[in-house]
């Protein structure tokens, strides 16, 4: 007699053996996994400036305006600078919580009006 045949055909007999579907999937042997070290991807992910923690975030010490408003018409460019004028234009900005565009503007103002 077959326990479990094509269609349950034999379901009028019984079956001296009970058979539980699904069972063999329990028995399978699960390979090991290896967990990460969550400290070390913590300490990994603070030194770019990134934090898993959902504490307080600490205040940012400059105010600095976002994108600009929808009702300004603004362009991206993609420009190459030295890395000391980049740090010194970051710096200006960062000091007076200013967005870089504004910075750029005052300095080309300061430009044409010491040209004449």
């Amino acid at each position: 007699m077959m326990a479990s045949s094509f269609l349950n055909l034999d379901d009028d007999k019984k079956s001296t053996k009970d058979v539980n579907i699904g069972a063999g999937l329990k028995s399978k042997p699960k390979a090991p996994r290896v967990r990460a070290d969550k400290e070390a991807v913590a300490k990994a992910g603070e030194a770019h400036g990134f934090t898993r923690s959902t504490g307080p975030v600490a205040e940012v010490s400059y105010l600095r305006k976002g994108r600009p408003p929808l009702n300004e018409d603004m362009t991206y460019w993609r420009i190459y600078l030295t890395s000391s004028l980049r740090n010194e234009l970051n710096q200006i900005r960062d000091a007076e919580g200013r967005r870089l565009n504004d910075v750029l503007e005052d300095m080309l103002a300061t430009y044409k009006a010491s040209k004449g």
